[in-house]
């Protein structure tokens, strides 16, 4: 990990602000353990979240989302560039034959160019693109942070 970023996903971000996601309490133990990092997101993170959390949840919880990362200086909100989105391109025609969405290509872009290993997401996608997602290994006495290895050299294909 480089400078102890961790990129955020939309659907960490759902599960964190939705107690009835599926995913809500490995979010939440998972945000538990990832204190001290810098979170890093895209415009495309923060719109596709804040439309989600608006529809599902409604104003009030949308609008919590958007303050917290706006107003927090653990979050990077990372400015993307004309080649960044041409790299995303490139991306999704490499991997024409997964269910891909532009979003997803480019965090992954956006990983690659600032060389963070490791993703806060549920979306399997991400290892088919190679991405180490952090996950929960359960233990017997209790949970341990762990990124699923993707088999590639560093974590990207």
């Amino acid at each position: 990990m480089r400078n102890n970023q961790c990129f955020v996903d939309t659907g960490a971000f759902i599960a964190l602000n939705d107690s009835s996601d599926q995913h809500f309490h490995d979010a939440v133990e998972i945000a538990s353990q990832l204190g001290g990092c810098t979170f890093v997101v895209s415009d495309a993170i923060i719109n596709e979240t804040y439309t989600l959390l608006r529809y599902r949840l409604g104003f009030h919880p949308a609008s919590r989302f958007l303050n917290m990362v706006l107003a927090n200086d653990d979050y990077q909100i990372v400015n993307v560039s004309h080649e960044m989105r041409m790299e995303t391109f490139r991306l999704l025609e490499k991997y024409n034959d997964q269910k891909v969405s532009y979003c997803d290509a480019l965090s992954v872009t956006i990983m690659q160019k600032m060389k963070i290993n490791r993703i806060f997401a549920f979306d399997r996608h991400f290892d088919i693109l190679g991405v180490n997602r952090i996950f929960l290994m359960k233990k017997d006495d209790g949970h341990l942070l762990a990124e699923k290895p993707t088999g590639k050299a560093g974590g990207f294909r």
